[in-house]
């Protein structure tokens, strides 16, 4: 199969400056094409039991998902593949070897895929974005799936330390309306470094055919270090072209400083989904981000405590098979 997304956002900051706290919605006034992604896929099958994934990834995101690689000869070569990967299949088990996204959070980076245009805060500073290494994934029954991973670490294709993480999860889906994801990754980042713990679940719920709840906690501890955060989710598909969507979100930082901003952060999001035609969508989104001490900065060069932006964006989606 061949497929990606096409992502082009405008957005407006009323502080009159970039806005903060974001993943890839990082300028003010500004359009912008965000990404651009082609993927080809095959699955493995019981009856073609070697399979790959390659997913080309262009714009701003291709250059702000690489920003952390810690060489930069790493970002070049790596920032266009957001992922790269063959698989194989060994009875029920499937063996996955290469980059992947992370298994970590609720919201990913296609935007399409996401029921908010802006990503979350825990999306951007809580967790990784993707990792290098070899995972296994074993569906147990048609309602628990249990997975394992070994891989380099968090966004570093390019191992520099020669210390690997290791994560383990769990996927229950005890009805056909309730998920339940619980992860658990653990390593150090760097030789010098106390191991990196992070606890990730997340609770999906459709209460009816249009009304559906999300949930994400993530817990982090690094040494002294300590970051953990909480964002709740709710969509409504009112019509078949239209829905709205809402997202509210608790971050704690306020021990060590991990995600950047150094103390307690809300942010409150309502989204406004328009499907106009097939696989192209329109969305506008109102956000507004606070915090308890002034940390975002304004025009004059001075610091408040909260930033409000507007954001348009427009979302196509296209798809054949080839395999």
């Amino acid at each position: 199969v061949v497929g990606g997304p096409v992502a082009a956002p405008y957005a407006y900051t009323a502080t009159g400056t970039d806005p903060s706290l974001r993943s890839f919605d990082v300028q003010h006034n500004t359009f912008s094409v965000s990404a651009a992604e082609v993927s080809f896929t095959k699955v493995p099958t019981a009856e073609s039991r070697i399979g790959f994934r390659t997913d080309l990834f262009f714009g701003k995101a291709a250059d702000l998902t690489a920003a952390f690689e810690p060489e930069s000869d790493g970002k070049e070569i790596y920032k266009h593949l957001q992922q790269a990967y063959v698989s194989l299949l060994t009875g029920k088990v499937q063996w996955d070897a290469g980059k992947f996204v992370t298994p970590i959070g609720t919201e990913v980076i296609e935007s399409q895929d996401n029921w908010n245009y802006t990503r979350s805060v825990l999306f951007g500073y809580a967790i990784p974005f993707y990792h290098l290494g070899v995972r296994a994934t074993l569906p147990v029954t048609d309602k628990v799936s249990l997975s394992g991973y070994l891989v380099n670490g968090w966004n570093n294709a390019a191992e520099i330390d020669g210390e690997k993480t290791f994560a383990i999860g769990a996927t229950l889906k005890p009805t056909g309306s309730l998920t339940w994801v619980a992860n658990y990754m653990f390593g150090k980042e760097a030789e010098d470094f106390d191991t990196r713990n992070l606890f990730d679940t997340t609770l999906t719920f459709a209460a009816t055919e249009k009304l559906s709840f999300m949930g994400n906690f993530d817990y982090g501890k690094e040494g002294d270090v300590e970051w953990w955060g909480i964002a709740a989710y709710a969509k409504l598909q009112a019509t078949p072209s239209w829905a709205v969507a809402a997202r509210y979100e608790y971050l704690d930082d306020t021990k060590g400083g991990f995600m950047t901003f150094g103390t307690k952060a809300q942010t409150v999001t309502v989204t406004s989904d328009h499907t106009i035609a097939g696989a192209l969508k329109a969305r506008l989104e109102y956000r507004t981000d606070f915090a308890d001490e002034d940390i975002f900065e304004n025009d004059e060069g001075s610091f408040e405590g909260s930033q409000t932006t507007l954001t348009v964006g427009v979302v196509y989606s296209f798809g054949a098979g080839l395999f």
